[in-house]
């Protein structure tokens, strides 16, 4: 029997996953990241803790799989984009990884902003800027930490760094190089966008670029030691986790739709050449096959659900985690429209980013009351998540006819329900629930021979449960939605004399 080694680092978490021919998962496991914080507003990764987390997942995956590393074929690497994993000329960690939510770039991108570069930016690359892509992160380190230019001899981004330390070749690939941003058009870095950035003088410091399909490299004699995986074990170059899920659903084609229930909510189209209205918005990834990913995310995504449960509290399951399945009977318990109580999602430090870019934009519940329950405030918060997505499909060109739904908030009935009636799309989801880690090891298996093409791989993930819109309750959600979109334009100019009040008092402090 041949198995595959789908590995999915997240920023919450990293997974492993182990997957027969017939793209069945017999064994997984994950762990999760440890993330930093030396500064208010900052998401660093020690890569040395990451990696030995990963190798942790690796030989637990394998154990759970009932195998050793030989009869592994091929191994993909999926990861968060955009940030930057600095390694020396040894291979070593440079510094502490930076992370994409982190915020530290974030007055470099306002100067960026105020100089009318922006639009610029966008018309090379298709991806609006935010602080922590690699060229924002790398334009900060220029200016606040220049030495990090002589020590550093690689810039990497997470998935190319877990690689590096499973083959020692260094290399990224067209769907993270999309997110440094580079030149959409030609697939490949902008020197322009770099210098915009005030990331010039990294220049020279990128690493090659490989198909995402391609055999980037073997596993090495110390990390089959490390891992269990048998050395010279094919690596693939490996994609985004954006692009990586759509692969992972079958979203193959022009048209296809899927939203990843993550950290940030990547409400993603496929589509045949580099389509970048609405413009200055969201984002544009090179996908294998000569295909594009259009995104406009909801930067807070599952990071909202997990704010409130965090803030204030949530049933538990017999394993000490919480029990989602508890939330969301207290939270269909509820009617439509919460009682009358708005979520507006925008948790995330970074802002928002679709459909319209506003860095500064934050949340609230609006319509509270006297009445208002715990439960009211969970159902509006699982309803906010689901205005935000289609506020982002309604604004681009292409209206799909299905979506499907990846990621853990895709495994609830109920979750997945409410989406169908919001967006008034029928709702998909897909028997491989890592559809992230199924992606790359659908490439690491095409390009082993265990499948002929990414097509015949991506057959086996089969659709596990449909949900159609209930049209009257759609018909309700329509007019709340309605509301949704007002309420948050109001909550954008309160959230401007916010920052500008805030950025007073600091200032006088």
């Amino acid at each position: 029997m041949s198995y595959l080694l789908g590995i999915d680092k997240g920023t919450s978490v990293v997974k492993a996953v182990v997957f027969d021919a017939d793209g069945q998962a017999r064994g997984q496991a994950q762990r999760r990241v440890e993330v930093l914080a030396p500064h208010p507003g900052w998401h660093e990764e020690d890569p040395e803790r990451t990696w030995a987390l990963t190798v942790e997942v690796i030989r637990a995956a394998l154990a759970d799989a009932g195998i050793d590393g030989r009869p592994v074929k091929g191994v993909g690497i999926s990861g968060h984009m955009g940030g930057a994993w600095l390694i020396d000329a040894a291979g070593r960690p440079a510094r502490n990884a930076v992370c994409w939510p982190d915020e530290r770039a974030q007055p470099e991108q306002m100067e960026i902003e105020r100089a009318g570069h922006m639009r610029e930016s966008f018309a090379i690359s298709g991806n609006g800027l935010m602080p922590g892509i690699t060229a924002m992160v790398l334009g900060w380190l220029a200016r606040h930490e220049p030495d990090m230019l002589r020590t550093t001899a690689h810039v990497l981004c997470a998935k190319d760094y877990l690689r590096y330390r499973l083959t020692g070749t260094v290399g990224t690939d067209p769907s993270d190089v999309s997110f440094v941003p580079g030149d959409i058009d030609a697939r490949g870095f902008s020197e322009r966008v770099l210098d915009l950035c005030g990331a010039a003088d990294w220049t020279s410091k990128l690493p090659p670029i490989l198909p995402s399909e391609a055999i980037a490299g073997t596993v090495g004699r110390d990390a089959a030691e490390a891992t269990g995986l048998a050395a010279g074990t094919p690596v693939v170059t490996g994609l985004g986790d954006a692009c990586a899920n759509a692969l992972g659903v079958g979203a193959l084609e022009p048209g296809a739709a899927l939203t990843v229930l993550g950290t940030s909510c990547l409400n993603s189209l496929v589509t045949a050449g580099p389509e970048r209205a609405p413009e200055g918005l969201g984002f544009l990834f090179s996908m294998p096959g000569g295909r594009y990913l259009r995104i406009l995310p909801n930067t807070s995504g599952t990071v909202a659900f997990d704010w409130f449960l965090n803030r204030f509290g949530a049933p538990v399951a017999a394993d000490g985690k919480p029990d989602f399945a508890a939330l969301a009977a207290r939270a269909a318990a509820v009617p439509v429209g919460s009682q009358g109580v708005v979520f507006i999602p925008y948790v995330n430090g970074s802002g928002v980013l679709a459909p319209f870019f506003d860095a500064q934009a934050r949340g609230s519940f609006f319509g509270t009351g006297s009445h208002t329950t715990y439960d009211h405030l969970l159902r509006s918060v699982y309803e906010g998540l689901c205005y935000a997505t289609r506020d982002c499909f309604d604004a681009m060109t292409t209206r799909p006819k299905t979506l499907r739904l990846t990621g853990g908030g895709a495994r609830s009935p109920f979750w997945a329900q409410l989406f169908a009636n919001i967006l008034g799309l029928p709702i998909e989801t897909v028997a491989a629930a890592e559809s992230g880690a199924f992606g790359v090891a659908m490439l690491a298996g095409v390009a082993t021979g265990v499948w002929k093409d990414v097509a015949e791989a991506a057959s086996l993930n089969t659709v596990a449960a449909r949900y159609e819109p209930d049209e009257a309750i759609r018909a309700q959600y329509d007019d709340w939605f309605g509301l949704y979109q007002e309420a948050r334009d109001v909550y954008r100019a309160y959230s401007a004399r916010r920052a500008a009040l805030k950025t007073g008092m600091e200032a006088a402090a």
